[in-house]
């Protein structure tokens, strides 16, 4: 047996580095963990001539054939999407060799195929850092939730978005501005689509589901919706609402499996997500017997995401990765909560009201902007009837789900069963 544990690191970015930097910082505290040392034979880079700081004993790398050769007891992955780093994945589960990724893309593309692979070969595939960066998620749904069922997940799994929405909110500022601002302080990518798009949220849901119900989600759409369509005006009337506009990724367990959903949503300031500002994110759990739990903390970043990456490597290392699945979904479940998005907060203008009241639309509650041709509306409805009026409608308005039980959304819309008709 060696001395050392023996890690590669496959990508030397933001993420790779960090794990890099934290072996040699922590390397007393990683030595009283595991009884050894551990060290870095060799990363594995595109590029061998860029200027990197390494130690002596850590080899440069550009092929697979370089660092197959020695003894390897873990790899950490640590490419920027499932296209590059999948043959590297496939190459080590099929030789038993523990892999750590924090690339949500791989995961959620390939995750079913990569599990197979790992399990068939007796090996681990851990992936904390590709959920929520620095947030323990994983390992608190696996390890310290494990008598519960999880009936719901909301989440703001989305940095970048959280940014740009809470800079509007905050300042009135425009979307284009505050995306420029993210991208100069390094809180979004030079090309954010998959952030304010919501492909990211949509990947970190899947795998969430894999990870706690071993089974893909029915999506509520078959895309997410991002945030490019929210206004300062639909921030504003929301606030006036005592609320606010939030990027949501949604899981539920129902009498149809899992329901999924990304999109922007409506919530109330007594919601566990309200608070969950700038570039942290924030996911609230419902566990049968635990209740509510939020998690919240820096869902990116160069250290925080190591911080994920290096417990994994414990786990594996200490032999401590429980394999099972949270909560399996086995035939159809009882479920007798309301329908999801039942009821939603409408943007728009004077007009939209009409057309809701000729629908027999119930509506709740109405709030006007200071400018007089944008309003919101609080309505009770079913996906259907808002289909319909998308498809018959040719003005602009906006849909965002209400978050919360009934009782507790129509407490906040009404007072006294009373429309609350208010004029901001």
């Amino acid at each position: 047996m060696s001395k050392e544990y023996q890690l590669l690191i496959i990508g030397f970015g933001t993420v790779g580095e960090g794990v890099y930097r934290t072996i040699q910082s922590k390397r007393e505290k990683l030595s009283a963990i595991l009884g050894r040392e551990v060290k870095v034979p060799a990363i594995l880079v595109k590029e061998r001539g860029k200027s990197r700081e390494l130690e002596d004993h850590t080899r440069v790398a550009t092929s697979l054939e370089e660092i197959s050769a020695g003894a390897v007891d873990l790899v950490v992955e640590a490419t920027p999407d499932a296209e590059t780093g999948y043959p590297y994945v496939t190459h080590f589960l099929k030789k038993g060799i523990p892999v750590v990724t924090a690339n949500k893309e791989l995961i959620a593309k390939k995750g079913e195929e990569l599990f197979k692979l790992a399990e068939a070969n007796d090996s681990d595939l851990l992936f904390e850092a590709a959920v929520a960066g620095g947030i323990p998620l994983l390992n608190t749904l696996r390890h310290t939730l494990k008598t519960n069922n999880i009936e719901q997940i909301n989440g703001i799994l989305n940095g970048t978005s959280n940014y740009v929405l809470t800079k509007m909110q905050n300042e009135g500022t425009s979307f284009d501005a505050a995306l420029q601002e993210a991208q100069e302080k390094g809180y979004a990518e030079a090309v954010p689509d998959k952030d304010v798009d919501g492909w990211d949220a949509y990947y970190k849901a899947s795998i969430l589901s894999h990870w706690i119900y071993g089974a893909a989600p029915e999506w509520e759409e078959g895309a997410p919706a991002g945030i490019r369509s929210v206004t300062v005006e639909d921030l504003l009337l929301a606030e006036k609402a005592t609320g606010k506009i939030k990027h949501v990724a949604s899981l539920k367990r129902s009498g149809f499996g899992i329901q999924a959903s990304v999109r922007p949503c409506f919530i109330f300031s007594d919601h566990h997500l309200y608070s969950v500002n700038g570039v942290d994110n924030g996911v609230h759990i419902k566990g049968s017997l635990s209740g509510d739990l939020l998690l919240q903390g820096p869902g990116a970043g160069q250290y925080p995401t190591a911080s994920a990456v290096i417990e994994d490597v414990v786990n594996v290392l200490q032999g401590k990765n429980e394999r099972g699945i949270q909560d399996r979904i086995i035939g159809s479940l009882d479920d007798e909560s309301e329908p999801a998005g039942e009821y939603s907060f409408i943007t728009g203008s004077e007009g939209i009201l009409r057309h809701l009241r000729v629908r027999g639309i119930p509506v709740i509650a109405i709030l006007h902007h200071p400018s007089g041709k944008h309003i919101g509306a609080a309505v009770k409805t079913d996906d259907q009837s808002l289909s319909d009026l998308h498809d018959s409608v040719s003005e602009s308005f906006s849909v965002y789900p209400v978050l919360g039980n009934e009782s507790e959304i129509r407490q906040n819309f009404q007072h006294d069963g009373k429309q609350n008709a208010v004029s901001f």
